[in-house]
């Protein structure tokens, strides 16, 4: 299980947005998508550092990107594939997770 502590309740959200989060001591970007998450480790695959140095929410207006601030790659949101900058083919790393009781929970 998760440290309340650190779990985002996700009833908080409005859609098209993300927001990182820290569950069981990883760094997480939670993205919601028209009513639906995703979740990747907060990693992009460029560089290897985080994506949201700026903090704030990464997704684009639509909700179908998240931008990585530091040099602009962007990604699917549904899939984590990089369709833009300069790790294109490549993909952020999706976890398995459950919501329960309006909490997060790694599978």
């Amino acid at each position: 299980m998760n440290d309340p502590e650190t779990n985002s309740p996700v009833e908080e959200m409005t859609d098209n947005s993300s927001q990182s989060v820290t569950l069981e001591g990883r760094s997480l970007i939670l993205v919601k998508r028209r009513d639906e998450f995703f979740l990747f480790e907060n990693n992009c695959p460029h560089t290897r550092e985080t994506l949201d140095p700026l903090g704030g929410s990464l997704s684009d207006d639509s909700g179908d990107l998240i931008h990585c601030q530091r040099h602009g790659a962007e990604f699917l949101v549904q899939t984590g594939e990089c369709v833009g900058g300069p790790c294109m083919g490549e993909s952020l790393t999706p976890v398995a997770f459950t919501i329960a009781a309006g909490q997060i929970y790694l599978d």
